[in-house]
């Protein structure tokens, strides 16, 4: 991961086209990402005008938000057809992994997260 230290937030959705729908389709705080299929997509990009994820296994969790799992996979979605980002989802979904480096996160649910990538900081 390029940005270990930094606390995520992620979305569970229960749809491959939702994913996709919000990979292709949106702009996202840069520590935000998605939960589908037993994976985690997490913003790990420098900008949220040029998103990126990494792609992580849930191994297992510590405490109430740290992650424990193994990097799988990167995507830059930004202008990449739907198709291909359709064919990368399935293959993180078979197992057909990039790459499988141990890494350990903090990840929150979207409606407890709160930091200066999101803006939604207390002043």
């Amino acid at each position: 991961m390029i940005h270990p230290d930094r606390i995520f937030s992620f979305k569970e959705l229960d749809r491959e086209e939702d994913l996709i729908e919000a990979m292709t389709n949106h702009k996202w705080p840069t520590c935000y990402g998605f939960y589908y299929g037993n994976l985690l997509y997490l913003g790990d990009g420098e900008s949220e005008d040029q998103p990126e994820y990494a792609v992580m296994t849930v191994d297992r969790t510590e405490g109430h938000h740290g992650v424990h799992g193994r990097e799988v996979g990167r995507i830059k979605p930004l202008g990449m057809p739907a198709e291909d980002i359709r064919q990368f989802v399935a293959d993180m979904m078979a197992g057909r992994y990039q790459s499988e480096a141990p890494v350990y996160i903090h990840a929150e649910p979207i409606w407890h997260h709160s930091c200066s990538f999101c803006r939604l900081e207390e002043e």
